[in-house]
């Protein structure tokens, strides 16, 4: 933690707790060691605290206007706590048109989990850096790193339901994605509170389970349920053709 992080951390402490330090250092001689000792868990737990707020602080997204009542910052301990909301049922066609996403092929550099709290109503998120290689459809180009993201947290070892092709996801991986391009409509309500998605990252995936196809150690991942006529693909190849029979290419 460097001096500037410190030193907002602990002007934000209570002063009670200083008080309560300084009460302890100014008590008699009598039992002089136990009122130390009781001093300095008193001054540990100041530390402590300004420590957590300047990591809070420091790991804080910051938001535009457009967002109100909301704050956003990184986490390593995420909850997984299941959205209320069911998919929609849409064809194969559907799945092209309904949304309008961008399609490309890349690599995953990062995984971040975040927890988004929407007026006192915590929501548990990730954000995917995604490197683009190739672009089906969309202006993102070849080269670009671009964030998108993700309806739940991603950890190893952890499984959403209705996330299945989400929670697989693990940095260093290549796969073809399909994510909602976000924009000043982009807006997300909940709460009495207001997020402008675009705050957040530039894309975002309409759910976790139909627009990802990701290369894994245990092979290739997607709803295959979802796209009954690949059903039986095995590799990126073979979506990436079926992608661009789809887009008439």
């Amino acid at each position: 933690m460097n001096p500037k992080k410190f030193s907002e951390a602990m002007s934000e402490l209570d002063n009670r707790y200083i008080d309560e330090a300084v009460r302890y250092k100014k008590s008699g001689k009598k039992h002089s060691y136990i009122k130390w000792a009781a001093s300095a868990a008193c001054l540990a737990f100041i530390i402590a605290v300004a420590a957590s707020i300047a990591d809070r602080a420091q790991n804080q997204i910051k938001l535009s206007d457009n967002s109100s009542n909301v704050t956003a910052h990184y986490t390593s301990n995420p909850f997984f706590v299941q959205d209320s909301s069911s998919l929609i049922f849409l064809t194969e066609e559907e799945l092209f048109t309904h949304f309008n996403t961008a399609i490309f092929k890349g690599r995953i550099l990062n995984l971040n989990n975040i927890e988004l709290d929407f007026n006192g109503e915590k929501n548990y998120r990730a954000i995917a850096e995604i490197e683009v290689e190739t672009v089906y459809r969309g202006s993102c180009n070849a080269g670009d790193t671009i964030s998108v993201l993700l309806p739940c947290p991603v950890m190893k070892g952890f499984w959403v339901e209705d996330a299945e092709t989400v929670s697989s996801m693990q940095t260093g991986m290549t796969g073809i994605f399909m994510p909602i391009i976000y924009d000043d409509t982009s807006i997300r309500e909940q709460n009495g509170a207001r997020l402008a998605l675009k705050d957040i990252a530039d894309y975002g995936f309409a759910d976790g389970v139909r627009y990802a196809f990701l290369e894994t150690e245990d092979g290739l991942v997607f709803s295959r349920s979802s796209y009954e006529s690949i059903s039986d693909a095995a590799t990126l190849d073979e979506i990436e053709n079926y992608i661009l029979n789809m887009l008439g290419k």
